[in-house]
């Protein structure tokens, strides 16, 4: 049985909603492989946990967004989940294919449902 391979994306320190470690963590425990997609601001968080850490999670210019957005499309992630919830990192979903589950937030809502 292979691990189950999730991506979380925190850009922003003060942007997350909940303890994205503590996220990290519980997914950890139940044996997900974990990659992050972090910023310079965010990557020191996660940095002494088992987990791949992507630094380029702000791409500046098209052509590093799509390579990017490629990156994201071949990882062949079961879920995706947004500490951040910003209209970039909302953004990436539509340019994502295969898109797997989103979610928003410490909530872990999906994209499209308001949350409360």
């Amino acid at each position: 049985m292979t691990a189950l391979a999730v991506l979380a994306i925190h850009l922003e320190p003060d942007a997350a909603e909940g303890d994205p470690r503590a996220w990290v963590e519980q997914k950890l425990a139940e044996e997900a492989v974990v990659t992050i997609l972090a910023s310079s601001a965010t990557s020191g968080l996660f940095a002494d946990l088992p987990v791949t850490i992507w630094p380029d999670g702000a791409p500046r210019g098209i052509l590093r967004l799509l390579a990017l957005v490629r990156r994201i499309s071949w990882g062949q992630f079961a879920a995706i989940y947004d500490f951040d919830g910003s209209r970039r990192t909302r953004a990436y979903r539509w340019f994502v294919r295969p898109c797997p589950p989103w979610y928003v937030s410490r909530e872990a809502q999906p994209l499209g449902v308001k949350h409360l």
